[in-house]
């Protein structure tokens, strides 16, 4: 159960930055410095939540 709240919470966030990067693509611009460290960190919780598909999904072929 503990694993499945961790990856809601992490499509959760995943989604909310998604949605602050539109927004500061929107006001600021795909180059600002501060649309540009919302795209890394989103990179950061989508690198997480695959790391964590690969991992349930390697489990499940043993």
């Amino acid at each position: 159960m503990l694993q499945n709240d961790y990856e809601n919470n992490l499509k959760h966030q995943i989604q909310q930055k998604r949605e602050e990067l539109i927004q500061s693509g929107l006001r600021k611009g795909l180059e600002h410095r501060d649309t540009i460290m919302i795209s890394e960190e989103m990179d950061k919780l989508i690198y997480e939540m695959q790391k964590k598909l690969l991992k349930v999904k390697s489990s499940s072929k043993k």
